[in-house]
């Protein structure tokens, strides 16, 4: 393909028989094998807190199959392409090239500490592996709530990248789309608990990383190599074509494209997420004892199932979508430039390539989805009720965490529905911006620095929570007061100084939990 042949753009295609009839069979497949992983997950446990964390005996191939499922998302596979399609080179910067610098620190950082705290105090969940860190019930409370705040956020981006790509293919009603997505996550969710989500969160890893990696190969071979790529788009809009974009305003989320202040702060918000977020370190709460091999089978897991796909989907693919359809995407409500992954796998290989796509952004949006209503759910039943109430029976605890489920599919589902973000990876950066922030040094600092206190975690969580709250308001708005870029920067020094100023005011943790909590791992 040409640069001239480049302008003559394509027709967005209206969806066919042949088109509902193969995505229908691909969203089956994956729906019965995911229900499959429930069952076989529902024989993995036999009370309520197997039920929240297994066994910890699971290893690291499906560990780390896993882990790239909750890391990659469906803001990655798919709301990533969109923004490259939206904002050209310049939208690489937030699209996922830095990403990549945060995967192995949440290993190290992160995930294995979680592990060994977990196993050492008892916990089942994240903030119970923090309250107990920090022995205090309070702090478990606060960072239950805080948890609930931003990965409901998260979760509206995942259904927005579920019913994206179910409207491209069948032309449904958003309200199908969107409740075909929920109705699917629940289901193998309620059925396997924790093992049966890690399970298909880890045959969701390996179908994204095999479709993410053939799109995006396909991708670069269709357009010509990279020269055709970047010469088609300067010859489209040569605005398009620069890694910077000083034009654009300072202000809100182009201030990511258009300043080096907005540029420099994209690795931080990768770096600090990948290692603070919930849903990703929680995939290591089931984990099994780790030895050196398994560590670094760990790592290739990751890097094999994420590398590829993150390098290609997050930058070329959106490009390729360009010369392909133009800016005409921009004008399909309410998805707009969230379809330029869909219609990209369409015009690669018709309906079949778009049902693989299907399967891969379900897999990828559904896993993440999955994983964080989970944890909410868990939030609710094990770190609220059961903390405040132990005598409270398992069997009501499951019952109550089926319904959660239930509710906190619904509620994003609704938001979704209602008042759709109109850029995925830019509503869902915010969220990532925050959950980083705080989490970054109330989970992985603390698992280093003995110094830390619960009153510098709980001042940490209530500040970085109202913080961001505070950006939604000034920032992701039509006439913002604020630079996206700016605003992570002050995010991340604002919560570091609340965390560590009131830490070294307050009376240290006791010595004997020091000690126990800082021994070797087991």
């Amino acid at each position: 393909m040409n640069p001239q042949a480049a302008m003559q753009f394509l027709a967005v295609p209206k969806p066919t028989a042949t088109m509902i009839i193969s995505g229908v069979i691909a969203l089956g497949i994956l729906l019965c094998i995911s229900v499959f992983l429930g069952l076989a997950g529902r024989k993995k446990w036999a009370s309520f807190e197997e039920y929240l964390v297994g066994k910890r005996d699971i290893g690291p191939l499906v560990t780390g199959a896993a882990l790239s499922a909750s890391y990659i998302s469906g803001w990655a596979f798919c709301g990533s392409t969109g923004i490259v399609y939206t904002m050209g080179f310049s939208g690489m910067w937030f699209a996922g090239i830095w990403s990549l610098v945060g995967i192995v620190p949440c290993i190290w950082l992160g995930a294995m500490k979680t592990r060994d705290f977990a196993a050492k105090l008892g916990a089942a969940t994240l903030p119970e592996t923090i309250g107990r860190r920090f022995d205090s019930k309070a702090l478990q409370t606060v960072v239950a709530i805080s948890m609930l705040f931003f990965l409901f956020l998260y979760s509206v981006g995942q259904l927005k990248a579920g019913g994206t790509v179910w409207y491209a293919m069948t032309g449904l009603d958003p309200v199908w789309c969107l409740l075909l997505s929920v109705f699917v996550a629940w289901l193998y969710m309620v059925l396997g608990g924790y093992v049966g989500n890690q399970y298909a969160m880890a045959l969701q890893g390996l179908i994204f990383a095999i479709v993410g990696t053939i799109i995006g190969i396909w991708a670069v071979v269709y357009a010509g190599g990279f020269e055709a790529i970047t010469t088609g788009i300067a010859a489209q809009n040569p605005k398009l074509m620069t890694l910077i974009r000083p034009e654009l305003p300072k202000l809100g989320f182009p201030q990511l494209m258009s300043s080096y202040v907005g540029i420099l702060a994209t690795p931080v918000i990768f770096f600090t997420m990948a290692v603070g977020f919930p849903h990703n370190v929680s995939r290591f709460l089931g984990m099994k004892k780790v030895t050196k091999k398994d560590y670094w089978m760990l790592v290739g897991i990751v890097w094999l199932f994420t590398g590829i796909p993150i390098m290609l989907d997050c930058s070329s693919n959106g490009l390729v979508a360009r010369l392909i359809y133009g800016p005409g995407l921009l004008k399909i409500e309410p998805w707009k430039g969230d379809l330029a992954a869909p219609m990209l796998a369409h015009a690669l290989g018709g309906s079949g390539l778009l049902a693989a796509y299907v399967a891969g952004l379900f897999s990828a949006a559904l896993s993440t989805l999955a994983g964080m209503v989970f944890i909410m759910s868990a939030n609710v039943t094990r770190d609220i009720i059961k903390l405040w109430w132990p005598q409270v029976s398992d069997k009501s605890m499951l019952y109550l965490g089926y319904f959660l489920i239930a509710l906190f599919l619904f509620l994003p589902f609704y938001w979704t529905l209602v008042r759709p973000p109109p850029l995925l990876s830019i509503f869902m950066g915010l969220a990532a911006m925050g959950l980083g922030a705080v989490f970054f040094f109330v989970t992985a600092i603390s698992y280093y620095w003995k110094r830390a206190t619960k009153w510098g975690a709980i001042c940490c969580v209530v500040w970085g929570t109202i913080a961001t709250l505070y950006g939604g308001a000034t920032v992701l708005v039509p006439k913002p007061s604020y630079g996206m870029g700016s605003y992570e920067w002050f995010l991340v020094f604002s919560c570091a100084a609340v965390y560590f100023i009131v830490s070294l005011m307050t009376k240290p943790p006791k010595k004997e939990l020091i000690d126990k909590l800082f021994s070797k791992a087991i």
